[in-house]
């Protein structure tokens, strides 16, 4: 070979390409960003609009249902969804992965510009904003002291937050629990009808008289000034002399018709840090930014913020902090990588019994990881779960082409050839076979990494640094591995008692496997039948495997989400949650609680989030799955509290609930879907395994509806509009202006006394004035009803629908068997035409990535196919090696079974892998077969028996090598362990059933394939001949 025989001649050009390699990949691996995952670009939109005051069912006919009209007309819409609350609309446009995000942004705000007109005038400016994966919060610190929670909140919004802002990497940061300083002006109806005032009257007054203007600019030909007209008021007291209207040829101010009150805005958010009140800042870092790096520098300019606080009784906590579980990770992937590097190495040297031998093998390991850094750094990726779950199961595999090349190396000096000529033609004779190994593993990840869906984006890294460490390790092989055997291979018999012991164990393993292999080809199709009846026996017991999406991993950290009954204050919401905390916080695995309420999209007030921190994993009893459990038993009972115990979503951002079954019904009326859900609600609140079972849609929220009675408004002369003006700005508040204060702006806002809004009746005591400017009460113009309405309204694809949500109990029920039973039960219900059901959330993704990861294995067959026959120039002989994949299967499906473990992904993702990984023992055998035979003149079965023995122990060292590299993944329990365990569980299953299965039934295969054409050939003679005898005695 070129690549061998240059690195024989010239060493030192070599050994200078892998020095080289080396320093780069080291100074890439300081340049590589650390984060939790890949970064992907999720094409999603969010569009938020805002209409203070108008119920879910007027924001869903005057606003959600123009904009969905108007975006619905886009290309390549996967999802469209929608939800209508109060005061609120919130639309979520979901692309096609493919499409562009910033495109896709780009075109819905062109065709929201065209809609402006249709949409209330009333309307708060649109918010358009693109989901972001990096948009989750990193960090959430807790702002506590002895001061009153309106000064804390200043503190934390206008210097903590300042400070942290200029953190280099640090994104938006959201408070939560914060009071915003407020010039009340509250209004006495009785004496604005004996003034004739109404609010626009005031609202007019207050804008005419507390203003700040530009003026524009002078200017000479040597400078200009800026003109600006200030006639704000420098003091709240007085605000009071501000003239709203003159009567009787006297002045009506402000406190002749109210009070001034310089307050704060009325809480609708609260945090805790355990049961101390607190204000919360949710930090996310900008899009691209390193989370650690940032972490890192935030939390140095804490302690710096910290120190100067300390003395003033202020104390800074970090409630969460993303960064340590993604060093966590690292650190223990880390060491599998590095363990399961040496366990390979351990492996090779027990095999060769020679640490010369050894070490040459083993620099392939350190050379091939080092140096992909190099390759990560240039296409952009980062160090995460991917990259490096990667690189920790590629350790075995990294050093399998150097154990092959060497091995053969070996072999041809213990004939009598020189270290230079035995290096020469050890790695010639091997070179295809190492080379056809190397392609069959890339050949597998060329498919996982470009798959669909969301699946392919998260191992699109993963099949890329697989194939790049492989490929850098067949360079390895091909150039360092030969180059130190020239230099340093010595023929020398080990005389140490482990290598004796070895060597024994060895020929036994020889001497026991020709007997084996003997019997099986004489008795050929009896085997065969046999390893096909415990093929189909095992992918029988397969569809006992439960299957889930992804395995709930402990993080030591879960969320209680808490809902109280509709209209409760905020105050009720915090009693509630203070009484589950009396259940949580004194458990020994909980380190703390981290209580926010109002802080969702909608600013709900009867909803709630407990985030509950658990001890450090090794130093606690009790896993999360079972503390989760734990909470959900403990908390069911409680009145009037409605729980569900969920585990903190990977990945933030996106909106919706992280219950495991998210089922939505839709149809066209939303009474018929809320039969259809309870009555689904109420089967799995029934069935045994379904928990925190709920539905989305509530009703019962009370509500005032006030309808105008238009005949005496239009006698009257008062339009609509100014009525629903009046009472929007006197009972909801209005901001009317500004005041500046220390160089910050306050609002300064209308709204009625307290004693004259606290019920419904006293709206009818309001006036508004007619066309003539007479005053009209408003119970001549309004009748006022109190009704019960929904909370929210849900839409998809422009047609309502109400979601089913359920956790799943852990240990009794897996997502795969939960959407069978569900579907089970939905196909006994008699649907209404027009009303269907489907699957959402982990399901939907469930279903769509497997059906992209089967393609991609059936796509990894062919490729594989594709490339043996291209290296072995043969259509059969690849079908031969191939054998060896169908009994990789009863190894992993097997050792799930045995282990109780589930089908997920990730094990998918393993069993793809080991497509590439088992024929490498086939191919060894088959080409060392091809070689005795066309070298050596060798007839089919000499050739196979010779091979057979002669290629054992490469199969068995290089085989094991990789099912011990894998073991520290298959045993770990740090973070992470529970999806990448049975990852590699499945893989090492599969490794040892492929290597024992292929040592016997590819040979039989092999002389089968060899005899078929000769076998057709008599049987197509003896055809022809019986035609002829017929057709002659005819």
């Amino acid at each position: 070979m070129i690549l061998s025989d240059l690195s024989i001649k010239r060493p030192t050009f070599i050994s200078m390409i892998t020095f080289g390699l080396a320093i780069f990949g080291l100074l890439a691996y300081k340049e590589l960003g650390v984060d939790l995952y890949p970064k992907i670009d999720f094409p999603i939109i969010t569009i938020i609009s805002s209409l203070p005051g108008a119920d879910p069912e007027s924001i869903e006919k005057t606003v959600t249902e123009v904009i969905e009209e108007a975006v619905a007309t886009l290309n390549s819409i996967k999802h469209l969804r929608s939800t209508s609350a109060e005061g609120i609309s919130q639309v979520v446009v979901e692309f096609d992965l493919e499409k562009n995000i910033d495109i896709a942004y780009q075109e819905i705000q062109a065709k929201l510009g065209t809609i402006r007109k249709e949409l209330p005038s009333d309307l708060q400016e649109i918010v358009i904003g693109k989901f972001d994966i990096d948009s989750a919060p990193i960090m959430a610190l807790l702002i506590s002291g002895d001061l009153p929670i309106q000064q804390l909140s200043y503190l934390a919004d206008k210097s903590i937050k300042d400070k942290l802002q200029q953190v280099s990497g640090v994104g938006q940061i959201k408070l939560i629990g914060k009071q915003e300083r407020t010039i009340w002006i509250s209004l006495d109806p009785y004496k604005m009808e004996g003034f004739s005032v109404t609010v626009q009257d005031i609202s007019t007054a207050l804008k005419a008289q507390h203003i700040e203007l530009p003026g524009g600019r002078i200017s000479s030909s040597t400078h200009e000034l800026a003109v600006k007209t200030k006639a704000e008021w420098e003091e709240i007291k007085n605000l009071k002399d501000i003239v709203v209207a003159y009567r009787h040829g006297y002045p009506v101010t402000l406190t002749d018709i109210g009070h001034i009150e310089d307050g704060w805005e009325e809480p609708r958010t609260l945090a805790r840090l355990n049961h101390q009140q607190a204000i919360a800042l949710l930090i996310t870092r900008q899009s691209g930014t390193n989370t650690v790096n940032v972490a890192q520098a935030l939390k140095k300019t804490i302690g710096e913020i910290q120190q100067e606080l300390r003395p003033q009784g202020i104390n800074i906590e970090i409630a969460q902090d993303l960064s340590l579980f993604i060093e966590h990770s690292m650190k223990d992937i880390n060491f599998h990588l590095m363990f399961g590097g040496l366990l390979a190495v351990i492996i090779v040297f027990l095999f060769l019994g020679d640490l010369k031998i050894t070490m040459i093998s083993a620099l392939a390991i350190p050379i091939s990881v080092i140096s992909t850094f190099i390759l990560l750094r240039i296409v952009g990726f980062t160090l995460n779960n991917m990259t490096m779950l990667a690189l920790s199961l590629s350790i075995g595999i990294l050093i399998d082409d150097a154990i092959v090349v060497v091995e053969n190396i070996y072999r041809h000096l213990k004939r009598g050839k020189s270290a230079k000529e035995a290096a020469a033609i050890g790695t010639q004779e091997i070179g295809l076979a190492a080379f056809a190994i190397t392609m069959s593993i890339v050949a597998v990840f060329l498919p996982v990494a470009f798959m669909k869906g969301i699946i392919g984006r998260f191992f699109y890294q993963f099949g890329i640094t697989v194939t790049f460490a492989v490929l850098i390790s067949l360079f390895v092989a091909f150039t360092l591995t030969p180059m130190l055997a020239s230099r340093f291979l010595t023929l020398h018999m080990s005389t140490g008692k482990l290598a004796l012991s070895m060597e024994r164990i060895l020929d036994s393993l020889d001497r026991v496997y020709t007997k084996l292999l003997s019997k099986a080809l004489n008795y050929s199709k009896t085997t065969l039948l046999l390893a096909i009846s415990l093929l189909i026996g095992t992918l029988f017991l397969g569809k006992y495997i439960r299957s889930e999406f992804i395995p709930l991993e402990d993080r030591s950290e879960f969320f209680i989400k808490v809902k109280v009954p509709l209209g409760s204050s905020l105050v009720v919401t915090d009693e509630a949650i203070r009484k589950i905390l009396q259940d949580i916080s004194p458990q020994p695995w909980v380190k703390y609680t981290f209580t926010t309420i109002g802080s969702d999209s909608f600013n709900r007030v009867n909803e709630g989030t407990v985030y509950v921190k658990m001890t450090d994993k090794e130093s606690r009893s009790l896993s999360q799955a079972e503390a989760m459990k734990f909470a959900r038993e403990k908390l069911s009972s409680l009145p009037h509290i409605i729980t569900s115990i969920e585990p903190v979503p990977a990945i933030g951002g996106g909106g919706r609930r992280n219950a495991a079954i998210q089922l939505d019904i839709k149809g066209a009326n939303l009474e018929k879907i809320d039969q259809i859900a309870n009555q689904i609600k109420n089967h799995l609140e029934e069935t045994s395994g379904y928990v925190d079972v709920d539905t989305s849609y509530e009703k019962g929220k009370p509500e005032i509806e006030i309808s105008i009675k238009r005949d005496e408004a239009t006698a009257l002369g008062v339009l609509p509009i100014f009525i629903a003006q009046e009472i929007k700005a006197l009972v909801g508040g209005l901001d009317v202006s500004k005041f500046r204060s220390n160089g910050e702006r306050y609002n300064i806002s209308l709204r009625l006394s307290e004693e004259f809004r606290n019920k419904p009746q006293d709206i009818l005591q309001l006036s508004v004035k007619n066309n003539k400017g007479k005053l009209i009460k408003l119970s001549n113009l309004v009748n006022i009803k109190e009704k019960q309405g929904p909370v929210q309204i849900d839409r998809y694809n422009r047609a309502r629908f109400i979601s089913v949500f359920s956790n799943l109990q852990e240990g009794k029920k897996v997502l795969g068997d939960a959407i069978n039973e569900i579907n089970s039960f939905i196909s006994q219900i008699k649907m209404p035409l027009g009303y269907r059901t489907s699957f959402s959330g982990a399901a939907e993704s469930m279903k769509e990535s497997f059906q992209h990861l089967i393609f991609a294995l059936l796509l990894a067959v062919v490729i594989i196919y594709m490339v043996l026959a291209s290296q072995f120039e043969s259509f059969v002989q690849p079908l031969v090696i191939m054998l060896s994949l169908p009994f990789s299967i009863i190894g992993a499906l097997g050792i799930l079974i045995i282990t109780d473990m589930t089908l997920s992904i990730f094990t998918i993702i393993g069993i793809i892998m080991l497509l590439g990984l088992v024929t490498k023992n086939a191919i060894l055998l088959v080409d060392y077969i091809n070689t005795l035979r066309t070298q050596e003149g060798m007839d089919r079965k000499e050739a196979i028996m010779l091979a057979g023995p002669t290629r054992l122990r490469p199969i068995l060292m290089t085989t094991l090598a990789m099912i011990f590299g894998m073991l520290p993944i298959a045993l770990g329990h740090g973070p992470g362990s529970e999806s990448q365990a049975p990852m590699a569980m499945a893989i090492i299953g599969g490794l040892s059933t492929s290597m024992l299965l292929t040592l016997i039934i590819v040979p039989i295969a092999y002389l089968i394939a060899e005899e078929l054409p000769g076998k057709t050939s008599q049987l197509f003679k003896k055809l022809c001949k019986l035609k002829a005898r017929l057709t002659k005695s005819s």
